[in-house]
């Protein structure tokens, strides 16, 4: 099952992505300026209006929503900078290195020992 749910993550992903690029295309945009956010959300307010439709006017509503969908353009954030850093500090355990059984446990740095009281 859980593969299936992967499965459907990818097929619903690259659904978006060219409903996407259909967007784009039509309204004559980059692709890179259309918001994968604003997609889904502009999706989830038109399914309730598309699927009450017929077939004949499908077509006009969907043209809609390429409109919707690129209206909503990402804008360019010059001088942005997104650093891959580790955030947290590093606990200060040792790692498991040995199986549970043969593993032993050393001091840490800032603990006192029971001898020094």
């Amino acid at each position: 099952m859980i593969h299936k749910e992967i499965v459907i993550h990818f097929i619903v992903y690259n659904a978006i992505r060219q409903l996407m690029l259909e967007s784009a295309e039509y309204s004559k945009t980059e692709l890179r300026h259309v918001s994968f956010k604003a997609s889904i959300q502009a999706l989830r307010q038109w399914e309730p209006h598309l699927n009450q439709l017929t077939h004949s006017k499908k077509w006009a509503a969907l043209l809609q929503l390429y409109q919707v969908i690129a209206q909503k353009k990402v804008l360019e954030r010059p001088g942005r900078r997104e650093p891959r850093v580790v955030k947290r500090r590093p606990k200060n355990y040792q790692r498991m290195t040995k199986p549970r059984h043969l593993m032993q446990e050393t001091p840490h740095r800032g603990k006192m020992s029971n001898e020094c009281a």
